[in-house]
């Protein structure tokens, strides 16, 4: 992942890419075309490469799920906390379907790439427990990070194969999941913690 474009760039990368997938094209996409796209000269995105745009994507959804976080129930179980909230990623998913399907099936296509898919649903993970109050650091949060993030692949997965604005297959998989986590790890994985209230996260 490049580490050299700022912010804006980045999110201006992720709606070219988001765009063009959409249209089909993302098998014959190159950087240049991902640059003008994004309305941006080719150099604006030097050590970049194309998997990078996906990376851009995959945050932009990240950041989609600390939006009015004041919508939360701070006297919700850590359960309903981090299910609540990793569905606020597939919501923002949704309308994007078409186009980060394409990118997935391009993923799929290079094994090389595999293995960045699970860190970035530890990544997002990460940032999951972080927004519901929970450890996120330390070896107990790397490894809460690390189970989380394969109940996130795990639902991602099932959203793959729900019908187009149905997330019938995706919550009963982060349901199923996040129960066995609690019922196997319990107080150990935080689920029988009281989560700090996010930032703005009001009572019911």
């Amino acid at each position: 992942m490049s580490t050299l474009l700022a912010p804006e760039l980045r999110r201006e990368l992720a709606r070219a890419a988001l765009s063009l997938a959409a249209d089909g094209a993302w098998k014959d996409l190159t950087l240049p075309k991902l640059a003008q796209a994004a309305g941006q000269p080719v150099s604006a995105f030097y050590g970049s490469s194309l998997w990078d745009a996906v990376d851009c994507v995959e945050e932009a959804f990240d950041r989609a799920i600390a939006e009015d976080l004041s919508a939360l129930n701070a006297q919700q179980s850590v359960r309903d906390r981090l299910f609540d909230l990793i569905m606020r990623r597939f919501e923002a998913m949704e309308p994007h379907r078409v186009a980060v399907l394409a990118m997935e099936q391009g993923v799929d296509r290079d094994p090389t790439l595999l293995a960045s898919v699970h860190q970035r649903h530890v990544r997002c993970a990460r940032w999951v427990l972080a927004l519901a109050g929970l450890e996120a650091d330390g070896m107990t949060g790397q490894a809460r990070a690390q189970g989380l993030g394969v109940i996130i692949g795990q639902a991602r997965a099932a959203w793959r194969g729900d019908d187009a604005g149905d997330f019938a297959k995706t919550m009963a998989s982060l349901d199923k999941n996040l129960r066995r986590a609690e019922e196997m790890f319990g107080r150990w994985a935080g689920f029988e913690a009281k989560p700090k209230p996010a930032d703005g996260a009001t009572s019911a």
